[in-house]
């Protein structure tokens, strides 16, 4: 039988008889190496029988190929990815377009367009009607506020400018009546070119340092001691004087300064 060294592949003969008495092992004459010869055997015969079913396959499927003459045959570029695939191919379902679809229809173009025409006028008129005083008050508006006032009441137009209200006199003397209180006595005019409503008078106590002592605000019913139901607008060039009752912030309080809002 032949033996092949694991160590330099080099081949040699040997008889059954010289394995049996070394147990199988035996040394390369060439690179001295010793080796399992039967061992060494037996992987080549495994490895001889794997070699010997591989071409029995290869075989086996070259004839089922030539029993087969009207296959095409596959060549490398059938395992490519293929790279023309159209964009509905790869477009969700939601997105893709239906070519069978019908258009929007010109009448259905101009009613949308109509309703949104009409939100946005909507939503114009809305903005304008709220903020109506802002608007009207603005100094590029003044000749067309003048004007509106002219045609209708502009007492229920609601426009408000509280700069336009001067207050032309004031004074702040003790309560004749009551201990610790002031008496708070003022009237003021508004400059404005409409009637608009009261606004909220804020008086503001200070130290000799200009350090705020006290303050307070007071709303039109406090002030003029109506009820709101009662309350009118605030006419033009008209003064309105009236009279407030307050505590009396100590002897720190200086100065006093009103404002309005």
């Amino acid at each position: 039988m032949q033996t092949e060294c694991p160590n330099c592949n080099t081949l040699f003969r040997i008889t059954e008889a010289q394995l049996d008495m070394a147990n199988g092992m035996v040394r390369c004459g060439f690179c001295k190496q010793v080796f399992d010869a039967r061992a060494v055997n037996d992987a080549s015969d495994n490895d001889n029988q794997l070699g010997a079913f591989e071409d029995q396959q290869q075989q086996d499927t070259q004839q089922q190929r030539t029993q087969q003459p009207d296959a095409p045959a596959q060549t490398e570029a059938d395992h490519e990815p293929l790279l023309t695939t159209e964009p509905d191919d790869i477009a969700p379902d939601e997105l893709r377009t239906d070519s069978n679809a019908r258009p929007y229809s010109p009448l259905a173009t101009v009613a949308w367009s109509l309703a949104i025409l009409a939100l946005i006028a909507t939503l114009a008129g809305e903005y304008i009607w709220f903020n109506q005083p802002e608007l009207l008050q603005g100094q590029r508006l003044e000749p067309l506020t003048a004007k509106l006032c002219e045609l209708t009441d502009c007492e229920h137009l609601q426009m408000r400018d509280p700069s336009q209200i001067e207050m032309i006199s004031r004074n702040v003397y003790t309560h004749p009546n009551e201990k610790d209180a002031l008496m708070v006595s003022t009237t003021l005019v508004n400059h404005a070119p409409y009637a608009q409503p009261y606004p909220e008078v804020q008086i503001d106590f200070s130290n000799v340092r200009g350090a705020p002592i006290a303050s307070r605000r007071f709303i039109p019913e406090e002030y003029l001691q109506i009820d709101s139901k009662q309350l009118q607008l605030l006419q033009s060039d008209i003064p309105i004087t009236f009279g407030l009752e307050i505590k009396d912030p100590g002897n720190e309080a200086i100065t006093y300064e009103f404002s309005f809002h």
